[in-house]
This record gives structure tokens, sequence and C-alpha cells, in this order.
């Protein structure tokens, strides 16, 4: 299909280049901003090593939320929990995992253009240059479950392409099950098809491969209704859909509310090759990236959250438009080249942002488990509630997300307490400062304090006196209280 205009010199150059990015970006992508990492995460962790489907971290409910994997997400929590169980849940091994995901999706990706027409070397360097684009870097080192669905996505689309459509069909609705975003995965089926009939100038369906996709979909439902029996009682329990996620479409927050709009130029390349593509016809040779890319530019006007983070499921075949677009001669070279100077600086400031806060310092914030353990306090029996940066140390204790209690107006929990702020301008917009949370968090006792990457944080302590011997009560020991629902009013 690509003309060839390739050598292995300059594949091999954008790929030492692309492989660059990844090795220093690796845990150093905006680790200190990243919620969602701790958040999965802990879905998976709780599901995983304490069977508990529900999100008791992070205080999120289903369909308000994401709920935990209540509705979504366990054959996500399962691919996590055996790779990552080995090493106590490292955030460093959970990145690797991630960018191992996105490795296996452009390696199914290349198969995929190479079964339709591609050239090996042309095949590979447009997958090294999708990979090298935001989207995708930030799949990579964010250890949200889209990895695990775009996975599914393609490989549902390339059985398809093979023409094995009982499993086409059954993989791809597996891709929903892991997140409500897989519904993407389909929507490459469908664009698929129809760009083979187009292409064959076939205007009637074969209904042997409808009813095989449509049989694998059927055993993929069966497979999630197994996983989730409850969904039709939870979704009966807020029936107003008006009450579930905010309403926008996942495109609109990448393009057009990113720090200085930086990602409009790759919005205006997309626009000039549609209008090129379409005046040109090229759509005729190879239907499905333009099915497909405004398929799911659609689709997002139907889904219930914004989410920018589901952007690689229109980007991908966006992608190939342009790719398809560029003349022949460009592709080789001018291309990743322009991706690289396009998404270079932003990968650079990200780095200085984020570098001293990486993964592979996570270990230090354990002062502060050291901390709260040498007030001769048995942890399995303490409450902790701090920011997000915090789960990893407390994971496998009773840690709570801060902005989860307050808001949630939750009572104290029997036993001592302790809160983990800081004194500096928190990472997250929905977590405080001290200062702010010690107003949610009254009656709490100064007990130690610490620094973590050029950052303050200090600990607070509460005893419940129903808990320890009260006559310990007005001596610091432990806080005499009502216990009652706490509120920011």
């Amino acid at each position: 299909m690509c003309a060839n205009k390739y050598s292995m010199i300059s594949v091999s150059i954008v790929a030492i280049l692309v492989v660059a990015v990844y090795a220093v970006m690796f845990g150093n992508y905006r680790p200190h901003t990243a919620v969602d990492t701790p958040w999965e995460l802990s879905w998976s962790y709780n599901y995983c090593i304490r069977g508990i489907d529900t999100d008791v971290t992070f205080g999120t409910t289903f369909p308000t939320g994401p709920g935990g994997t209540v509705a979504f997400g366990k054959l996500a929590a399962m691919v996590q929990c055996a790779a990552l169980a080995p090493f106590n849940w490292s955030l460093v091994a959970a990145n690797v995992l991630s960018v191992a995901g996105v490795a296996l999706s452009m390696a199914v990706i290349f198969t995929f253009l190479v079964g339709e027409g591609f050239g090996r070397l042309g095949a590979v360097t447009c997958c090294l240059t999708l990979a090298a684009t935001e989207p995708f870097v930030a799949m990579a080192n964010i250890s949200r479950y889209d990895y695990v669905t775009f996975l599914l996505a393609v490989c549902g689309l390339l059985l398809a392409a093979r023409r094995h459509l009982l499993l086409s069909g059954f993989i791809s609705t597996l891709a929903i099950e892991v997140h409500p975003i897989g519904i993407m995965a389909p929507i490459y089926l469908i664009a698929y098809e129809l760009g083979r009939m187009i292409q064959a100038r076939r205007y009637h369906l074969e209904l042997g491969g409808v009813a095989k996709m449509a049989l694998g979909g059927a055993l993929g439902l069966a497979i999630y209704w197994i996983l989730h029996p409850h969904i039709l009682a939870l979704l009966a329990a807020s029936p107003n859909p008006a009450e579930w996620y905010p309403s926008s479409h996942f495109l609109y927050g990448y393009f057009f509310e990113q720090r200085l709009y930086r990602h409009l130029p790759e919005l205006s390349v997309f626009a000039a090759c549609l209008l090129v593509h379409i005046w040109r016809r090229d759509y005729i040779q190879w239907p499905f990236p333009i099915i497909a890319s405004l398929a799911t530019l659609f689709m997002g006007f139907l889904l219930p959250h914004g989410n920018f983070y589901y952007t690689p499921f229109w980007y991908f075949p966006s992608f190939l438009l342009v790719f398809l677009t560029v003349s022949a001669s460009l592709r080789a070279i001018v291309l990743p080249v322009f991706v690289l100077v396009l998404f270079v600086p932003q990968y650079a400031v990200a780095y200085v942002w984020g570098h001293k806060y990486s993964y592979a310092r996570q270990g230090e914030l354990q002062v502060a488990r050291s901390a709260i353990a040498s007030r001769g306090t048995d942890l399995s029996h303490a409450h902790i509630f701090g920011d997000f940066t915090f789960w990893p140390v407390f994971k496998d204790l009773s840690f709570e997300w801060s902005p989860s209690f307050w808001f949630n107006q939750r009572s104290m929990p029997r036993g001592t307490s302790y809160l983990i702020c800081s004194l500096d301008p928190p990472f997250s917009p929905q977590e405080l400062v001290c200062a702010d949370e010690l107003l949610v968090f009254s009656d709490m006792q100064l007990v130690e304090k610490f620094s973590w990457a050029g950052r303050d944080y200090l600990i607070y302590e509460w005893r419940d006196c129903d808990a320890v011997d009260r006559s310990l009560a007005g001596s610091g020991g432990c806080a005499v209280r009502s216990r009652k629902s706490i509120s920011t009013n």
C-alpha cells in the first residue's frame, strides 16, 4: 500500500529516538499529578488481595463514578495482580507493565498494517511515530486500565482482518468489560467491515460473518455477566443518567483544556489532512482510517465521561489517516521528525516538573510509615488518611484518600487514626493543605513531621477514647468527642 521510501538507517534512527523518549520519561511522566495510577492500582489490589470490588480507598461509587471494579475492570485487575503481586505492587513494576501493554499494542498494529499492504519498514515507522505521540506516552506511563482496553481493541481488529470473526467479536466485547471506552473496539470492527464492503463495491452484509461476530460478542457478554452479576441492580439504584459522569467530548479536554493549548497543532494537521484525504478520494484505496476516525470522533459525544485519557482510541485511526495522506516521500523522515519536534519540548517540561517525584523515589515515602509505627500503634488496627501519593506506602493497611473522607462526610473510624497532610500546595485539585484539612479532621494532635522531594509533611494523630484507657483523656493520649459525621460546612 505504501511506496518503498524507507531505509533501514532512517527507521533505526527513529526507533532509537522513540526508545530514548520512553527511557527518559519512564517513571517521570507527571508522577506527581497522575492520581489515576494509585487510584486504579488500588482497585486491582483491593479486588485481588482483599476480595473487595468497591472503591474503599478513593471513595467513588458507581454509576456516579467508577466505583472500583464493581462494574468494569476485573479482567484488567487480574492482569495487574498476576504481574505486580510478585513485585509488591511497585509503581516501577506497574510502569513497566503499562509500557509493555503499549509495546504489545504497537506490535499488533504493525501486524495489522502489514496484512493491509504496508511494507514492513513503513509499518514500523508508522507504529514508532504513533508511539511517540503524547496520548501513547501517557498511556505507557500512567497505570490506568486503558492500555489493556486498547490492546484488546486492536487485537479484535487484527482478528477481524484475519477473518477470525468469532474471536474478534469475543475479544472486542471483553474490551468493554475492562473499561467503558472499550466500546471503541466494536466500532473498529464495524469500521473495518464497512471499509471492506466499500473496497469490494459490495453493499450487502455477509450474514455468516455477522453471525460469528455476534456469537463472539454474546460469549463476551456472558463473561461480563459472570464477573458482574449485580450490574442491573446497580444501574437501577441510580436510574437518572444525568447523575452519572459529567458529560463532554473526550477530545475536548485533550485539545482545549491543556496548558497553552499545546495540542492544537495536532488538531490542525488532522483537519488539513482530512480535507485533502476527502478531496483526493484517498479513502477509496483504504476506507478504514477515515471511517474509524470519524466514528470514534462522534462516539465521543455519546460517552458520559469526557476523559482525555481516552484520546488514543481516536488517535490511532486518525494518525493512520494522516500517515496515508502525507506524501510517501515525507512519511519516512519528515513525519517522524515533525512528531518528535512537536512533542519532545513538551516531554522535557514534563520531565523537569516530574523527575524529583519519580516512581524510583517513591520508596522514600516509607518514612511516613516508620514515623507512625514509632508511635507504638498496631498498624493493622490504625486508620490512615492522606494524599494519593501515600497509597503505595499504606496499601496493605486501612488507608483512605483524605478528600474521600470529608467529601462523603463519613464518621471518624473507631481506634487510632492518622492524617498525613502537606504544608505545600497539593498535587491534586481535590486535596487540601494541612490548615484546611484540620478544619475537617479536628481535635487531632501533631506527632511528627518529615520532608520528601522538597515538600514538608505533617502527621496528626487522633485516638478514640473508647478504644484506649479513658484516664489518658486530656493528657494528649486521646481525644474525647462525639462520634458524628464531619462536614466542611
